[in-house]
């Protein structure tokens, strides 16, 4: 009765090795808990704590070194000094410390031109005052330095917690912000209010609560609409129209501005969906789940303890975790399987150098009612047992006042006119494909419904995942209109 965990990789010289220290067992619980620790020592670091092949909780919980190594002390057979130097081995590469990344210090705009590429900041004003931070990568490196040739203009909006940066991380090569600006658009990344970089008002300060009385409602309302005018305006050609590109919450927004503005439909050539965060019915994280019925409960005791602002890099519990995780790559990798709860399954695809610069980047700040509008659409879709998209619930006396009716009236999805492209992935807890795919049956111009070709492509991979060339951005270049 041998049990064996699953591996990433295996070369020939460690399956050999490993096969004879296993014969050679007596019980059965050595014989279990000995292939649990070889099968962390070893894997290349990099592929310890994936979740390709695994087959249960069981299987995921063996491959943690405390575990497998209390259980090992236990077992007496000689055998494992033969088999203990390549333990020790694969063990250092594991602990192998995380190297640092000056980008982790820089901001969106140093990253930019870090790179090689011209940058340039604006401030954006909102009808109802918020000035958020816009970035802009006028051109490619192989470009002209000329302000009337601007290609087709191209926004980027970042998702929950997230800012420009998210945009900046991945390598030049297989980064889309950069590598469209090569192929001749006009990129301009936008950042939601209240994040590291809109953090400004004309007339409220961020200490005064009425500042953070936002969700993602009111930038879907205000931000979208400004930042759109504005680009329109300053590219230097008003009969141009824009691309739009949204990763999950920035998706949201833009299916809330297109419909409180139906006007701005005219105004947008394509717009593509990455992991959109619509309906939230069949949410897959169970950290989500957990926290989901509490919401409300929370949201009231921050609210007593006037705390409105939500998960800024800057809070010391976030400067204790990047510490922790950056140390070394088997803590690094412990970290990354800490997010796949939040974002689903991963496959490799998660490059464990990006770490300290996501670290130093994210998570960027919003507002406790934003993380609370997301919460109560999943909750309200279990409670009327189907999905839904809707606006913020505040209350029944509340939604009267707002709204008019008691309980909150869903979005009209019909009005979003623009011709849309929606991605998702197999393994995303947060924008399910069956989420995904009752959006697409409500927008009423929806062009084509894509699965990635990856069964283990989670939330964060739409923005990292090393091999995105291929997966999803030929798809996007094909999809977009010539830059010029």
């Amino acid at each position: 009765m041998a049990v064996r965990t699953r591996l990433a990789c295996w070369n020939e010289s460690s399956t050999a090795l490993a096969d004879l220290a296993i014969k050679n067992l007596k019980t059965v619980g050595e014989t279990f808990f000995a292939k649990a620790h070889l099968s962390q020592a070893v894997m290349p670091f990099d592929a310890i704590r994936t979740n390709e092949q695994r087959r249960g909780q069981l299987d995921r919980k063996l491959s943690y070194p405390w575990f497998s190594e209390r259980r090992l002390s236990r077992t007496t057979n000689s055998l494992f000094d033969k088999v203990t130097p390549h333990l020790e081995m694969g063990q250092k590469r594991d602990k192998t410390p995380v190297p640092e990344d000056p980008e982790a210090r820089m901001t969106s705009i140093e990253i930019i031109t870090g790179r090689g590429y011209p940058a340039e900041t604006y401030s954006v004003v909102t009808e109802d005052g918020y000035i958020l931070e816009l970035h802009r990568i006028p051109r490619g490196k192989g470009h002209a330095a000329d302000s009337r040739a601007h290609g087709k203009p191209i926004l980027l909006q970042h998702g929950f917690l997230g800012s420009s940066a998210d945009w900046l991380i991945s390598p030049t090569d297989r980064n889309l912000a950069f590598q469209l600006a090569d192929l001749g658009y006009d990129i301009w990344i936008s950042n939601a209010r209240g994040n590291t970089y809109s953090r400004k008002h004309q007339r409220l300060d961020p200490s005064e609560e009425a500042f953070w009385n936002f969700s993602w409602d009111e930038m879907g309302r205000y931000d979208i609409p400004a930042v759109i005018h504005f680009i329109l305006a300053r590219n230097g050609r008003p009969e141009m129209k824009l691309s739009y590109i949204g990763y999950s919450m920035g998706a949201s927004m833009f299916f809330v501005a297109m419909i409180a503005h139906p006007e701005l439909n005219s105004k947008i050539e394509v717009m593509i969906a990455l992991g959109p965060a619509s309906s939230l019915a069949n949410i897959q994280s169970p950290v989500i789940r957990a926290i989901a019925p509490f919401v409300k409960h929370i949201e009231f005791l921050f609210r007593i303890a006037r705390v409105r602002n939500f998960m800024f890099n800057d809070m010391p519990f976030n400067r204790v975790r990047a510490m922790f995780c950056r140390k070394n790559y088997l803590r690094a990798a412990m970290c990354r399987n800490v997010l796949f709860l939040l974002v689903g399954h991963d496959n490799g695809h998660f490059d464990l150098n990006l770490l300290p610069v996501i670290d130093g980047h994210l998570p960027a700040g919003t507002s406790v009612r934003t993380l609370s509008h997301f919460v109560m659409n999943h909750l309200s879709d279990k409670l009327f047992e189907g999905e839904n998209f809707s606006p913020y619930d505040y209350g029944l006396l509340g939604n009267i006042r707002r709204y008019g009716t008691p309980r909150r009236p869903p979005y009209d999805l019909s009005k979003v006119t623009v011709p849309v492209y929606l991605f998702y992935g197999a393994s995303d807890y947060l924008s399910t494909s069956k989420d995904v795919t009752w959006l697409s049956q409500r927008l009423p111009n929806v062009k084509e419904l894509i699965k990635v070709d990856d069964t283990h492509y989670n939330h964060f991979d739409f923005l990292w995942a090393k091999d995105n060339n291929r997966l999803i951005y030929n798809k996007m270049f094909s999809i977009l209109p010539p830059p010029t």
